[in-house]
């Protein structure tokens, strides 16, 4: 029952990704905490599909009436509505999140839907033996945090270590620099400029991970001083840069709103930066 295409969504025939469904969370939810309800209201979605008919059927609370087992096995978890479960027929529009649910796509998946076919077996290693619960979970499925540190750094390391296989546990033993506790979102865009596939080495350094964090912090605190906060300004998601490098600055610095002179100012300082801590370390 695989798709046409790897996703990050449903990766293989032994678990799917069901996070975004339906498509409204509190803050910090996660499936996996209430496991054993969910499995039960799951198999009474499926009993329940087929009495339902073919009308529209507004989703109550934070439960999907359509969210159901996609196979005998109770493995896969998916949308009951979704074209590739019904013959390519989208029958999404009949729960009052349709648009949605056909619309979103979580930043990993898009992230992970632009890398090759070899690294995506590559990454997709890093999940074995987690069911869907588990796969699905922000907190128990690695490959969230690592599709943040972006497509760039995802290839080098699966092309310089192409026919390796990893379990998350020996990925971090070889590669200690992802034990860090900084949001890959909002470092990508210092770590994408340093690493090369000549420089990827210093990533199994413990002491680079250290040095690293100091350097992102200090630079977050440097921009923040520098930013002249000439009003009005554009808030810097919609100004035309580099997006790893808004999000340095918006999820790091703290800097929501800056004119495009500032930002290019500041980001001339932190190639500046980055290139004299290339010279230390690199």
């Amino acid at each position: 029952m695989l798709p046409t295409e790897q996703t990050l969504c449903f990766p293989d025939n032994e678990k799917t990704c069901f996070g975004c469904c339906p498509p409204i969370r509190p803050a910090g939810y996660e499936h996996n905490h209430y496991k054993n309800i969910i499995k039960r209201m799951l198999r009474e979605n499926n009993e329940d599909f087929l009495r339902r008919g073919k009308g529209f059927i507004p989703i109550t609370g934070f439960s999907c009436w359509a969210l159901g087992y996609l196979d005998q096995k109770h493995k896969l978890v998916g949308c009951l509505l979704h074209p590739a479960k019904n013959g390519g027929n989208d029958l999404r529009y009949r729960v009052d999140f349709g648009e949605k649910c056909r619309r979103e796509t979580c930043p990993e998946a898009k992230i992970f839907s632009n890398l090759g076919f070899q690294a995506k077996e590559f990454w997709l290693h890093m999940a074995d033996g987690l069911d869907s619960f588990s796969y699905a979970g922000r907190t128990t499925n690695p490959l969230f945090a690592m599709m943040g540190w972006g497509k760039d750094l995802l290839e080098q390391i699966a092309m310089t270590d192409v026919g390796v296989i990893y379990s998350w546990k020996s990925f971090l033993e070889s590669y200690p620099f992802f034990l860090t506790n900084l949001s890959p979102g909002a470092n990508a865009y210092l770590l994408r400029r340093l690493i090369t596939r000549r420089t990827l080495p210093i990533l199994k350094d413990p002491h680079f991970r250290s040095a690293f964090e100091k350097f992102s912090e200090r630079m977050a605190g440097l921009l923040g001083r520098k930013l002249s906060g000439s009003p009005p300004a554009p808030h810097v998601h919609l100004l035309d840069f580099e997006q790893d490098f808004l999000d340095f600055l918006r999820l790091s610095a703290r800097i929501h709103k800056a004119g495009a002179e500032d930002v290019s100012r500041l980001k001339k300082i932190t190639d500046e930066q980055l290139q004299k801590f290339r010279e230390r370390f690199l």
